[in-house]
């Protein structure tokens, strides 16, 4: 409008010559009009195609959370949610993996007689060193019926946070080894300490159940998220750890109701131990 204002006030005296300019403004008006319409229908259908893929991440995450409560339980999980979430269908599929443990920052598989043994991880408040006493102890099984079980390595994975304190494991005359770990961190930055033998190898038995690793370790009050682990020397055992169980594979696959158009998926890895059920991994494919 302030164009057509600004042409007639230029040329007031030439009454015909405004029609050919209101023509060209409502051709460039047809030429922006189309693609702003187009572009406002392409950014609608994006928002409608976001909100269905958050409706489906949801709808998908609460039948993990159903599955997990199935295991926890011991009831099978269905193959299908009975009810849709988001007006989404929910599939599930529920996989048994076998035996795995968490072992120097990963989870790996068990062998047939990881149960020969039985390592943990203690933290105690020392307040005369003003640090915490990390104990891990190794014990033979009793009912195993095993024979003499040589060790290669142990180790422990810190809660965040915590730091080693030097030199300490040569303060504990009762030790397996009284020399100094290796230490790495993990993907969360925590702290794996890590022993390993070589020559006479230490070994626990019936004559000989239970070894110890203890050391002083300084951090927060906070110790969620720690674990030892101990390496046989044996390959029908290998490597143990704390936090042992089997794992199941979660598949949980969200789609619009009444179609196979699939919005998400998620797989998460569930490990059940000591009477726990731990979500261990969640990748979302979708």
């Amino acid at each position: 409008m302030r164009l057509l204002m600004f042409a007639k006030r230029m040329i007031p005296d030439e009454k015909g010559q405004v029609l050919p300019l209101v023509l060209i403004l409502l051709l460039f008006g047809g030429l922006t009009i189309t693609p702003a319409l187009d572009h406002a229908t392409t950014s609608l259908m994006a928002c409608r195609t976001s909100e269905e893929n958050v409706n489906g991440f949801f709808a998908a995450d609460a039948g993990v959370q159903y599955a997990v409560w199935c295991l926890e339980n011991g009831v099978t999980a269905p193959a299908q949610l009975s009810e849709s979430i988001n007006d989404m269908d929910v599939a599930l599929q529920v996989e048994d993996m076998g035996g795995f443990t968490l072992y120097f920052g990963e989870l790996i598989q068990t062998d047939k007689h990881s149960n020969y043994l039985n390592v943990s991880g203690e933290i105690v408040w020392d307040d005369p060193a003003q640090a915490y006493k990390y104990t891990i102890t190794i014990t033979w099984e009793p009912d195993s019926g095993a024979p003499t079980i040589h060790l290669e390595g142990l180790g422990a994975r810190m809660p965040l946070d915590y730091v080693y304190q030097t030199g300490s494991a040569a303060g504990f005359v009762d030790n397996i080894s009284l020399a100094e770990p290796d230490q790495t961190t993990d993907s969360e930055g925590a702290y794996l300490l890590n022993w390993e033998f070589h020559g006479t190898l230490p070994y626990v038995s019936e004559s000989n159940p239970v070894e110890t690793q203890t050391f002083y370790v300084t951090g927060p009050e906070n110790q969620e998220g720690h674990y030892a682990w101990v390496v046989a020397n044996r390959n029908d055992i290998g490597e143990v750890g704390e936090i042992s169980g089997n794992l199941y594979t979660v598949t949980a696959t969200a789609t619009r109701t009444g179609t196979s158009e699939t919005t998400s998926e998620i797989v998460a890895g569930v490990l059940q131990h000591i009477g726990l059920t731990e979500i261990v991994s969640w990748k979302v494919s979708r």
